[in-house]
């Protein structure tokens, strides 16, 4: 019996092999991702390729790990075998493709495929060693056989698994894809080299059947090595770019779905139509504007929107000369034929942008507002009517309260100066002089308050006050019952008054004096100090007993004054924020007291305003009696 031929292997072919399986493995990992995002023809296109990419790699290095085995006897190869044994791989290729990018893979599943898939290899292995043609019998160990093809079937489970696991991978480059086609590359070249291993060769003394037989150089295998590591490269340059186009249209889609939504879910209605007013496009807001339930209702009545201007706003000629309009008013016509009135924004996109001159814009329902704004001009005309019929009353007002303002006079030896000047267009001040055959009545009240309140009320007590002077009653009598009026009939802790009363005689000789709450009274004196006149008496209109005690006499000489006013004068308030006071108006009545009448009331006008500097905040009144 003849020997067993004694083989051996080329270590440098063996590593190329075992790169080429590397290769092709991260090729079939990364050939899975783009089969499974891929739909339609374009999934068939990438299935059939990539099974023929990923089968020639698994062809290409089981022929190079042939080509690394030697023989001391000359090999050659039949061309049509080899090609049943690339045909094979590719069709192992398609089984591991088309199950990996199902929806899913279960264990039945996997098995199947695994078992057919490494089915297909081993078929490739055994059919190529088929392929061989030498002067030697083959002779195969049939545990290492069983060993091969069952390596076969569990590589091709783990290649199933890690091929869906990363299918999934959208970045294309990643160390644990890097790390499992590494470990797929050793295990395939297992198959590989276990089948060799199985194998035992016994020479032959028949002659040889090289018909269709070639035997391959180291050029050829070279050839076939680049050939297969530029196809693997081909397929993942091209899966890379597939990839990249794959994430930017996703990212495409992303932002035209975010822009829709923005489009649908915008509270503002959204637009855009011809020149001629024909709707190319809107959002159901901007139908809703125009009295359509939907855009889709739009759409189906038909019909041109008049969004364009019909010249009666200058909304299209101004949009033509402008090429933008922002807060644009206008309004419009709803299907219905009711106005909306519409804040608008638009933007005319001419020939360069669009196939035809467009409109793009969004409208803003403000028909509520401009209902609202119409409201209110109507209510302010109104408000201005009554505005203009309240001053008048008030001017008229005025012009009664300022007739009830005594005059300047001369009673026998008495001479009497006055001044008025309300806050506001009427106040609650008045001084009275009153004229009577035995006597002259001078009066200041101040009543609480300001304005028409504060009027009425004053007005009130001049009719009682001077029923009570007609009735002849002294002081103290005439101010119980001033009292009691306004506690009966005005009673509130909102209303009171103040006030400072004097009978002076004909003869001047003689001032009775009575006060009620009211600033000093002030007797300036030639060569003497002034003399303050204080009430006797508290506030009138708040308690039943305010008035007590009786009148003051005071003589009276020549060139005597006696002034009498209101709070008005002594609180006023200068830029410092200080107050006059007492002393300050004291100070300005003994300052001008020997200057004739007339101009005595006039500096004092005139000195209190000036250390003021600025418009009163409470009525005042003065009157100033001389004794002549």
């Amino acid at each position: 019996m003849a020997a067993n031929l004694i083989g051996s292997h080329d270590y440098a072919l063996v590593g190329l092999s075992v790169l080429i399986a590397v290769v092709a493995s991260y090729a079939a990992l990364d050939l899975a991702a783009r089969v499974n995002a891929s739909s339609g023809p374009i999934r068939v296109l990438w299935l059939l390729g990539g099974a023929v990419a990923m089968g020639t790699g698994i062809w290409s290095m089981h022929y190079i790990g042939m080509l690394a085995f030697t023989l001391p006897i000359p090999m050659a190869y039949h061309w049509p075998t080899v090609l049943l044994s690339l045909l094979a791989a590719i069709v192992a290729s398609a089984v591991a493709l088309y199950v990996v990018s199902r929806s899913r893979m279960g264990a039945a599943e996997a098995m199947a495929g695994s078992i057919l898939m490494g089915a297909g290899i081993a078929g490739m292995h055994y059919i190529g060693m088929a392929a061989m043609r030498v002067g030697a019998a083959r002779r195969f160990n049939s545990l290492l056989v069983t060993l091969s093809v069952l390596l076969a079937v569990l590589i091709s489970l783990a290649a199933l698994w890690l091929a869906f696991y990363f299918r999934e991978d959208k970045t294309g480059i990643g160390w644990r894809k890097f790390a499992a086609a590494l470990l797929l590359g050793a295990a395939i070249p297992t198959v590989h080299y276990t089948g060799m291993a199985a194998a035992t060769f016994v020479p032959l003394v028949a002659p040889v059947d090289l018909s269709r037989a070639v035997s391959v150089s180291t050029v050829g295998t070279a050839g076939i090595a680049a050939a297969t590591l530029i196809i693997l490269a081909l397929v993942l340059l091209t899966s890379w770019a597939d990839r990249r186009f794959a994430a930017q249209a996703l990212q495409l889609a992303r932002s035209d779905e975010r822009y829709r939504r923005l489009f649908e879910r915008s509270l503002a209605g959204v637009y855009r139509l011809t020149l001629d007013g024909r709707i190319l496009d809107c959002n159901d807001a901007c139908s809703r504007i125009l009295g359509y339930a939907s855009r889709k209702h739009l759409f189906q009545a038909g019909q041109v929107i008049p969004l364009s201007s019909d010249g009666s706003d200058g909304f299209l000629d101004a949009l033509k000369e402008q090429k933008a309009l922002s807060n644009f008013e206008r309004c419009l016509r709803r299907i219905d034929s009711n106005p909306v009135w519409v804040l608008e924004n638009a933007t005319l996109l001419d020939a360069q942008e669009t196939v035809v001159p467009e409109i793009e814009g969004t409208l803003i329902d403000i028909t509520e507002r401009k209902r609202t704004e119409m409201e209110l001009r109507r209510a302010n005309s109104q408000l201005e009517v009554r505005q203009r019929e309240i001053e008048e009353d008030l001017q008229l007002a005025a012009r009664v309260q300022q007739s009830l303002v005594p005059a300047s006079l001369t009673w026998g030896g008495i001479s009497v100066e006055t001044f008025y000047q309300p806050a506001r267009t009427i106040g609650g001040d008045f001084g009275l002089v009153a004229e009577r055959a035995d006597r002259l009545n001078v009066l200041m009240c101040d009543v609480s308050g300001h304005g028409i309140g504060s009027a009425l009320l004053a007005n009130r007590i001049y009719a009682e006050t001077m029923s009570q002077i007609e009735l002849g009653v002294g002081l103290m009598a005439m101010m119980r019952q001033l009292n009691r009026f306004v506690l009966m009939h005005l009673g509130s802790p909102e209303f009171y008054l103040t006030l400072a009363a004097a009978h002076l005689r004909r003869d001047g000789c003689v001032l009775e004096f009575a006060g009620a709450g009211h600033p000093p009274a002030m007797l300036a004196r030639p060569g003497d100090s002034l003399r303050l006149l204080e009430s006797q008496c508290a506030l009138l209109g708040l308690l039943e007993d305010a008035v007590k005690g009786e009148p003051v006499e005071v003589p009276l000489h020549p060139g005597d004054r006696v002034v009498i006013y209101t709070d008005g004068f002594i609180e006023s308030f200068n830029a410092q924020e200080e107050m006059l006071g007492i002393q300050g108006f004291a100070d300005i009545v003994e300052g001008t007291a020997a200057l004739p009448l007339p101009s005595m009331k006039q500096a004092i006008v005139d000195r209190v305003a000036a250390w003021r500097g600025g418009p009163p905040t409470d009525d005042m009144s003065l009157v100033i009696v001389g004794v002549l």
